[in-house]
């Protein structure tokens, strides 16, 4: 379930709700186009599976078995084998 919230000139609130993701984004958006000074949309996704994110990484694996190699630390610094390297010849 998805719930868009929006305000108007009046400050009255005013709420939406649809089933489908695709829907309530296109409603965020028709209801900034029409003016609307606050809009918002909350969700309890009913096709989200299992908890958002890695919750658990053994001998660099997910639960799934995919590799994770990802870290806060190695984003910063050097390439990595593998980065593209933009340079001013690419633009």
């Amino acid at each position: 379930m998805f719930k868009i919230y929006r305000t108007d000139g009046n400050n009255q609130i005013h709420a939406e709700e649809t089933t489908e993701l695709i829907a309530a984004l296109r409603i965020s958006k028709e209801m900034r186009n029409e003016g609307y000074t606050f809009v918002t949309m909350a969700s309890e996704n009913p096709q989200h599976v299992g908890k958002p994110g890695v919750d658990a990484i053994a001998d660099g694996k997910t639960p799934d078995g995919h590799d994770y190699d990802w870290s806060k630390a190695g984003r910063a610094g050097r390439p990595r084998a593998g980065d593209r390297l933009i340079t001013k010849k690419d633009f």
